[in-house]
């Protein structure tokens, strides 16, 4: 049977991206009073909710890693300085901005379709088999509460409807609690994992699991953790899933394939065998050092210095931590998530390798502080590359145009996380990781330390987690302590994944992380930055691992686009000014 994702992607680059979804049911889902009669027509209207969760726009770059670019942990090369100022990544900052505006009406078109298949479906039930129709079923209420759970942290209490609406019923909507939706969205995945395969057939399909992990992630948002504990001991306790060996395989193309120890519970695919549908988020994480990278975003320091030394201390505590080196003696994970200055970088930005002279493959020295890069000689014939004479050349490097730094870059630092020397980085095909086990394992611990719980259960759920990257376990009581670990884990184990708004929100540490200017690798080799300092013990500051760099930025790399100024009306996104205009009842966040 081909891949349900496959007919997905079809209708994805058909749907028109600037409909407005709570005016009007959507013109291109189905809608009439006799679809969803049959099997057939139910798993059609499925996969058009599948095609409207499928968030991702230009290159097909997912939205969820995007909006990682208002994080601490990550700069966008965008120069708006209204966006920049707020928080980065042309994000979500003004009303009226294409982020607070589309990120809306993304949601809401997987609300609206899951609405019309849920009550359409009805029609068809007699004819359709009794387990078929309740696990499509449990896929729509599952994608739609998923749709739900991302307004929630981006915008608060959503406007919250599980039917579809008549004309005269949009413009008398108001806005529900998050509590409230979160505790009617637990009724609906409760009902769902009791319908969804362990694993399915298709790939691309949610599973059990991930309808348990979002139950604990809507638990977690509003600090329900007997019920989040709860839901991840259940998915724990199945031990249908665990912890790939190789965390670099998780963001390969084969390692996805495989999937070892199951650990990824759902990701975005791209279909095998159409080259068009495809996503370049390799393009924009690799340099301009590389002939045809458009590097778009960048790690930054703070996501560096939260990376422990190999003894498990954070950096201030370890003996082993050597600022003219800070690459040594760190956490692996380190690495595997990002490229610092002097790594050697591997990538494919060519498909063309029958000519003598185009090598597809590239490889060179991920530099920022000399004027020539050391790259692997793509002139040399493809024949004595292949005898073992690749050779390294130098050419023009200009810190400024085609490093990672300065006006048209981040500050130091490119991202290893997504890419894949074995595939043509124009047309990946490497999925975007939605849920992963890990998380399963540190929802869990968190839960529990939140409710002042730390037995070996707790303990074994992160040093799961940690071991994997060769960190010593923890055998660390004191909750605070446990909390502070978790935290830190969390920022380390899921960089770039998506979770860092829904962590940094919910812990109520916004405006603590994104008040800073944003800073990075050292300016000059031989001027060595001081490490910074962390705050007093048991501070915000330092139970967040948020560093203070203040004597060190005169000798750090720093955007001039990245003064993030922050206040208290960033604790959430402004309501699009349509939806306002179109519904005098709804009212706009505190502070737009």
């Amino acid at each position: 049977m081909k891949n349900l994702l496959y007919l997905t992607f079809i209708i994805l680059l058909l749907t028109a991206c600037s409909e407005e979804f709570l005016d009007r049911q959507p013109l291109d889902a189905p809608s009439t009073a006799t679809f969803y009669s049959n099997e057939a027509e139910i798993k059609l209207g499925l996969t058009g909710v599948y095609n409207a969760a499928f968030w991702a726009r230009a290159g097909n770059v997912p939205d969820l890693k995007r909006i990682e670019g208002s994080t601490d942990l990550v700069i966008s090369r965008k120069t708006d300085p209204e966006a920049q100022i707020a928080m980065g990544d042309n994000g979500p900052f003004i009303p009226g901005n294409a982020w607070s505006e589309n990120s809306w009406g993304q949601g809401y078109r997987v609300v609206a379709r899951a609405n019309d298949m849920l009550e359409g479906m009805q029609r068809g039930k007699d004819a359709t088999p009794a387990a078929a129709y309740a696990k499509m079923r449990a896929e729509a209420l599952t994608l739609r509460a998923w749709a739900y759970f991302n307004l929630m942290v981006w915008y608060g209490d959503p406007v919250f409807y599980t039917k579809p609406l008549l004309p005269e019923e949009y413009e008398t909507q108001v806005r529900t609690p998050v509590a409230t939706v979160a505790k009617e969205l637990y009724k609906d995945l409760d009902e769902a994992y009791a319908a969804l395969d362990v694993a399915p057939a298709d790939k691309g399909r949610i599973n059990k699991a991930f309808a348990y992990g979002l139950k604990a992630r809507l638990a977690m948002l509003i600090k329900d953790y007997p019920t989040a504990s709860a839901a991840c001991k259940t998915i724990i306790d199945a031990n249908q899933h665990g912890l790939n060996p190789s965390f670099p395989n998780l963001f390969t193309l084969a390692g996805q394939n495989a999937n070892a120890g199951k650990e990824i519970i759902w990701a975005m695919v791209y279909p095998s065998d159409n080259a068009n549908i495809s996503s370049w988020i390799s393009v924009g994480y690799t340099p301009r050092q590389t002939l045809g990278a458009q590097s778009n975003n960048f790690p930054t320091q703070a996501l560096v210095d939260k990376f422990e030394c190999t003894d498990g201390l954070r950096i201030d505590e370890s003996p082993l931590y050597d600022p003219a080196n800070p690459a040594l003696n760190r956490d692996k994970r380190l690495r595997w998530t990002l490229h610092m200055p002097g790594d050697t970088i591997e990538t494919r930005m060519s498909v063309n390798a029958s000519l003598p002279y185009q090598n597809p493959n590239q490889r060179f020295i991920y530099t920022i502080h000399r004027d020539s890069i050391y790259r692997w000689n793509w002139n040399t014939s493809r024949f004595d590359i292949i005898r073992g004479n690749p050779d390294f050349v130098t050419s023009s490097n200009s810190v400024w145009q085609f490093g990672s730094t300065g006006a048209v870059g981040g500050v130091g630092y490119v991202w290893r996380k997504y890419t894949d020397p074995a595939q043509y980085q124009w047309e990946l095909k490497t999925g975007y990781i939605v849920m992963r086990y890990a998380e399963i394992l540190l929802m869990y611990a968190e839960a529990q330390i939140e409710q002042g719980l730390a037995d070996a259960t707790v303990l074994k759920a992160i040093n799961d987690v940690r071991q994997r990257a060769g960190q010593p376990a923890t055998t660390q009581t004191s909750i605070p302590k446990l909390r502070q670990l978790v935290r830190r884990e969390r920022a380390v184990e899921f960089a770039i994944e998506g979770l860092r708004l829904f962590d940094i929100r919910r812990w109520g540490i916004v405006l603590d992380v994104l008040n800073t200017q944003i800073v990075g690798a050292a300016k000059k080799p031989s001027d060595v930055p001081d490490k910074p300092s962390f705050g007093a013990p048991g501070s915000v500051q330092d139970l967040n691992d948020i560093p203070d760099y203040t004597t060190s930025i005169a000798k750090r790399i720093s955007s001039r686009n990245e003064l993030r100024l922050n206040t208290a009306k960033h604790l959430l996104w402004p309501l699009p000014l349509g939806e306002l205009d179109k519904n005098k009842g709804l009212k706009q966040n505190e502070g737009w």
